[in-house]
């Protein structure tokens, strides 16, 4: 248990001696395979109440590929839709964030209500007259927890508060609802989200990897404590100071830094085969940032996405099949690879 009594050392996933096969990294193949068996089952943060303020402004991303847009209705609730139309796939709206009255097709207009019914399919015909019942948009499942949009592409998918579990406990005491935005930054790594998902899951890299903050840190006391699907991580400083924050991931890509007056939310957004999109949204009390934390986290990034993008090159190769873990410092990659084979056995026939 830790000071605020939540465990994190819930009973550790099978021992994992060996790596995740290396052509599980890349391949158009198995980046469909991580679509289907995680992604489109996952509950994953998309935005922030912030870009949600008003009736009928929207929030447009994509999941692993599927586009969503997340929109405010009249009566103040969030709805989450495909950002498909029925007729012939049309986006309703480009990425980001905008204001609408109603959803628009951008490829030949038809009209959709914010909840998501077909008002007009413009000039369609009449003859035979179109079941307008039947073309609403697809529909997904949103929820905000903490001041934070998150989406989930599966109807059966368990409600967002019964899922976050353990991690949402591990945020207590911090005032993220008191936050607001202060600064963005993205890098694109051409590596498969799981090289870099592993790389954040342990500090063993550190010395090599960051020197800057290697000077920093205590490396060889990194520690990372793994929980039901989610770690917490721990980097005493070489002073032996104690960090007032708190660094957290869950599965299957996000991570928040948490401080007394500030927050960084990190998520590692697939965005094909062997890429992805490392997103940072610093938030503060007052919306300023701090340039030194910016640039340091820039850094840091930096060197990872060089390292990642070296591994990724290595894993597609050939010479390397699998490796091994250890049982010092790298916990963390043992669980999430763990989720990863549990994920993609559900998928196998039965």
């Amino acid at each position: 248990m830790t000071e605020t009594g939540v465990a994190v050392t819930a009973p550790r996933a099978p021992s994992i001696t060996s790596t995740l096969p290396s052509e599980w990294y890349h391949g158009e193949s198995q980046w469909e395979l991580d679509r289907r068996a995680v992604f489109s089952r996952e509950w994953a943060v998309v935005g922030h109440v912030s870009d949600l303020r008003a009736a009928g402004s929207y929030l447009a991303t994509d999941i692993a590929g599927s586009p969503v847009v997340i929109v405010r209705g009249a009566d103040g609730a969030l709805s989450a839709f495909h950002n498909v139309c029925r007729h012939r796939a049309g986006p309703l709206v480009w990425d980001g964030t905008g204001h609408v009255s109603s959803f628009v097709c951008r490829y030949h207009g038809w009209v959709y209500e914010l909840d998501g019914r077909l008002r007009s399919p413009r000039d369609f015909g009449d003859d035979p007259p179109l079941d307008r019942g039947a073309c609403g948009l697809f529909g997904a499942t949103v929820d905000v927890w903490r001041g934070l949009v998150w989406a989930n592409l599966d109807p059966a998918a368990p409600a967002l508060s019964e899922s976050l579990g353990g991690f949402a406990e591990a945020t207590a005491g911090f005032p993220m609802e008191e936050l607001v935005p202060a600064h963005e930054l993205s890098h694109e790594i051409v590596a498969d989200w799981k090289v870099y998902a592993e790389n954040y899951l342990e500090g063993y890299h550190i010395p090599l990897v960051h020197r800057e903050l290697n000077r920093e840190i205590d490396a060889a006391r990194y520690e990372v404590h793994v929980g039901d699907r989610w770690c917490r991580h721990e980097a005493p400083t070489r002073s032996g100071a104690v960090n007032a924050g708190r660094w957290l991931w869950r599965w299957p890509n996000v991570a928040l830094n948490l401080y007394p007056d500030s927050m960084n939310l990190e998520r590692f957004l697939p965005t094909g085969p062997g890429r992805v999109r490392i997103s940072y949204r610093y938030f503060t009390r007052d919306g300023s940032s701090d340039d030194e934390v910016v640039r340091i986290s820039s850094t840091v990034l930096e060197e990872d996405a060089r390292i990642c993008a070296a591994v990724q090159r290595n894993l597609a190769a050939g010479t390397y099949r699998s490796g091994v873990l250890s049982p010092r410092h790298e916990d963390g990659v043992a669980a999430f690879q763990h989720l990863v084979r549990t994920a993609r056995e559900r998928l196998a026939p039965a």
